[in-house]
């Protein structure tokens, strides 16, 4: 009897789920999304790339070059710890959909020396 009670409710009961794409979903507090590099701030230390666990950011010293592949990297959010700049110029940003087929559209790169980023 247990089950068929439950199937009746479930028929007549609000869905549990949410229309995405069409309605988007709650962010929560803290979470961890696409790497933002802001070179404003950036020091050129290196911090944020040697103590990246999946290897996904590359820093060309001494050419101003800043690289992250977002298609390896894990949003553990180590590069924005690490940082030590006031602000951050590492953060992980609200932007979590970046789904795609073409893996090199998840690689993006920074020139830091001029004014514009390249990618």
């Amino acid at each position: 009897m247990g089950v068929k009670s439950e199937v009746i409710h479930r028929l007549f009961s609000k869905p549990v789920t949410t229309k995405y794409p069409a309605v988007k979903a709650d962010l929560q507090e803290g979470l961890r999304g696409k790497v933002e590099w802001h070179k404003k701030s950036c020091i050129w230390c290196r911090m944020c790339e040697i103590n990246c666990p999946a290897n996904a950011i590359k820093i060309d010293k001494e050419n101003r070059v800043w690289s992250i592949d977002s298609g390896k990297c894990i949003f553990c959010g180590r590069c924005e710890e690490v940082c030590p700049t006031k602000p951050k110029s590492v953060t992980l940003s609200k932007k979590v959909e970046t789904g795609t087929t073409d893996r090199e559209s998840l690689k993006d790169v920074y020139h830091g020396e001029n004014d514009q980023d390249a990618k």
